[in-house]
């Protein structure tokens, strides 16, 4: 029996969560409640969606989504009982949405830019609304975390395989963002403001959660992320047909 997490295995895992969390967000969440309200979207990339006629709902729609989709996952991770490798891309899957979702309304808070920016814009009392967004962030960002460290407990008998369970996915899941976001057609100007700020600091909740798990002993036996090359093939295949076709993006004609 294998007495360390694979690392390949969760590498693979942290690039397919990755990758469906975007989709979620852009195509689901922004793409889906454009169409819904009417809009016409004309463009799809690993970083955003161009539409004709946006408004607040179609801004709402991307993190709304991740919210929803993290949180049944994390309810998922928690029923999977000890199906480990199951049980933790779930875990993943739930923190790749969860944590971008709870950190966009910081972000847009405290920068005025992004999603929530353009959901308030034009509201009137605009510093009270950004002070009550970033602090409803804040509160939400930190449950968030504190979930996540609890629901990934039986993977850390140590606080060094944090590193592993915790860090190594964080990594990643942000240069595999980068990678695909470096060849958005918007240039580099939103690979600095959006690409690279949503990467690293969106998830940022995973390189401090540690910080957060139980100190009590799990009640259940250590869970390991096992061998599944499955997953190996998973992540360089749908990596790789990610970054070369929602990189540069998918124009929609009409």
């Amino acid at each position: 029996m294998p007495e360390r997490h694979d690392k390949t295995t969760i590498i693979g895992m942290a690039v397919v969560a990755s990758a469906a969390a975007t989709l979620l967000h852009e195509g689901v969440g922004h793409g889906m409640t454009a169409w819904l309200r009417g809009d016409i979207p004309t463009e799809l990339t690993s970083n955003h969606l161009s539409s004709l006629r946006p408004d607040r709902w179609v801004e709402a729609g991307g993190t709304l989504v991740n919210l929803l989709a993290g949180t049944i996952a994390l309810m998922a991770s928690r029923s999977a009982g000890n199906r480990s490798n199951l049980r933790y891309f779930c875990w993943i899957f739930a923190a790749l949405n969860l944590l971008p979702g709870a950190g966009y309304f910081l972000f847009s808070g405290i920068l005025g830019l992004g999603d929530w920016n353009e959901v308030i814009r034009g509201a009137p009392h605009q510093i009270p609304l950004r002070i009550i967004m970033t602090s409803f962030g804040a509160g939400l960002y930190v449950l968030v975390v504190r979930q996540l460290a609890v629901a990934v407990h039986p993977y850390c008998p140590s606080r060094p395989d944090y590193n592993t369970v915790g860090r190594l996915p964080y990594y990643a899941a942000c240069l595999f963002s980068c990678a695909a976001g470096a060849l958005d057609p918007l240039g580099l100007k939103l690979f600095l403001v959006s690409t690279a700020p949503a990467a690293f600091g969106g998830s940022s909740g995973l390189m401090w959660a540690d910080s957060l798990l139980p100190r009590r002993p799990a009640k259940e036996r250590t869970l390991l992320v096992y061998r599944q090359p499955a997953w190996w093939i998973a992540g360089a295949v749908l990596g790789l047909a990610y970054i070369l076709i929602l990189g540069p993006g998918i124009k929609f004609t009409h």
